[in-house]
């Protein structure tokens, strides 16, 4: 295997997340009930003009700029030529001769990975099996798409899988596109040759198509660099062809030819005219977007896991709460660990999302945690009281009441049970001088479980100091 050597780009296909739809008003939304989203424009009606989307076209700029692209400000549509019945218009409008953006770049963490284009288009219509029958949905005819294409720079699975994954989240964070998979709205083809190591030319490229998760796009490069290492190995011809994922049979199936492929016969969209975007393209950059490579960085500067940092910007409804909740509090490790961790598991139990909890439960939040820093409650305590607000929405002051956590700062009170525990354990406080640390513990452990946990820390401490001295 280490003869040979993978070489990888990738077609991606994200959904704009645009009110209506690239070339229509009718609404962008392909959940609603089938074919009730469409209009004359999107079954191409004779008579009919097709007019750009203003947003959609701001969206691709941001993309453009957040890739470091060059932009061509004269916006101009092609034809794309074929009969199928996913397009009743028979031709899909594109941009073929001048893409929107070229000569981008995204940086993963071995290289930098070279981006040749990306342009809009429509989408097609949603083709279903029901009953053996080819049923359409063209609710999903004409929503904006934006094609971005990458040179051929990664080499392994893992490579093409971080790629994705950090073009995914510019895509949320940016909000062009909700780039959920799982409906479609972010899909990727993958390009794959293998050649030896030395060899000056690449092997012939096999296209794979229809996979649904970053998961199977790492089980299909592998299986089929592979195949194709199988191949060549036994002095075979990997042929030129386009392949499909089948996930049952966990491997690459053969679809097509590439010799198969149609001539599409591109020519200018007659029925848009050429529109000056440099205004457009002003207004973006005018704008204040933060990246989720900075956001990246910010926190692992402030020493936050990067494994909590990976998940954390993998969930964009969690990144928004933390950045709700941080603002407030200005403790990145003590917020993400709680957004993550213990708010996270209580979401996962009680099967529900983040995007689902209101702004007073927010609001508590903020107040729980805010409570937690200055120990007025420990951290068991926080945790029950967190698990009360969810289900009660009461505020963590009210509960505080209620479960009997209200915490205990007399001075009297706190010295009278330490003086105790000190003259109960002489041979605990004649350790005090070589190992000061672990005789505090003791004694503030034995405060702690007598007032269950209601004594106050830092009083608690403070006097434990001032007697042991």
């Amino acid at each position: 295997m280490n003869k040979y050597k993978a070489t990888i780009g990738i077609e991606v296909h994200t959904e704009l997340n645009t009110a209506s739809k690239m070339f229509s008003s009718s609404p962008a939304s392909s959940y609603d009930e089938p074919n009730t989203n469409i209009n004359e424009i999107d079954l191409g009606m004779p008579g009919t003009l097709p007019s750009p989307n203003k947003n959609a076209v701001i969206k691709a700029l941001i993309l453009a700029c957040a890739l470091q692209m060059q932009v061509d400000t004269n916006l101009c549509f092609d034809r794309k030529n074929y009969f199928y019945q996913d397009l009743p218009k028979g031709f899909q409008i594109t941009q073929q001769y001048q893409p929107i953006g070229k000569n981008g770049h995204l940086a993963i963490s071995n290289k930098t990975v070279r981006i040749e284009r990306i342009h809009l288009e429509e989408d097609t219509a949603k083709q279903q099996i029901v009953d053996n029958n080819s049923c359409l949905d063209y609710n999903r005819c004409g929503v904006p798409l934006i094609e971005i294409v990458s040179q051929p720079d990664m080499e392994t699975a893992s490579e093409a899988i971080e790629y994705l994954n950090e073009l995914r989240r510019i895509l949320i964070f940016l909000n062009i596109s909700d780039g959920k998979m799982e409906d479609g709205s972010f899909r990727a083809d993958i390009n794959i040759s293998v050649a030896e190591v030395n060899a000056k030319q690449n092997g012939t490229k096999v296209e794979i198509k229809n996979i649904n998760s970053f998961a199977n796009i790492g089980r299909a490069i592998e299986y089929e660099f592979n195949r194709q290492v199988s191949l060549l190995s036994n002095n075979k011809v990997v042929v030129q062809e386009t392949r499909r994922w089948d996930e049952e049979k966990n491997q690459t199936i053969f679809m097509r030819l590439k010799s198969d492929a149609v001539d599409y016969r591109y020519f200018r969209e007659p029925n848009i005219i050429e529109i000056d975007i440099t205004d457009l393209l002003t207004y973006v950059k005018n704008q204040t977007n933060v990246l989720p490579t900075t956001i990246k960085q910010e926190l692992m500067d402030q020493k936050i896991p990067l494994d909590l940092i990976n998940q954390l910007l993998d969930n964009y409804d969690a990144y928004k709460i933390f950045h709700k909740v941080n603002t407030a509090i200005a403790n990145p490790s003590l917020v993400i660990a709680w957004v993550l961790i213990e708010l996270g598991a209580l979401l996962k139990t009680n099967n529900t999302t983040y995007n689902t909890l209101s702004n007073t439960f927010l609001n508590n939040f903020i107040a729980l945690l805010k409570l937690l820093i200055t120990q007025e409650i420990n951290g068991k305590q926080a945790k029950s009281i967190l698990e009360n607000m969810f289900h009660t929405n009461k505020s963590p002051e009210q509960l505080i009441k209620e479960l009997n956590f209200v915490q205990i700062k007399d001075p009297d009170i706190i010295k009278t049970y330490l003086e105790k525990y000190i003259k109960e354990n002489p041979i605990m406080l004649n350790q005090y001088q070589q190992r000061p640390e672990r005789v505090e513990k003791f004694f503030i452990g034995l405060l702690m479980r007598d007032t269950k946990g209601q004594a106050n820390p830092n009083a608690a401490i403070t006097i434990l100091k001032k007697l042991l001295n």
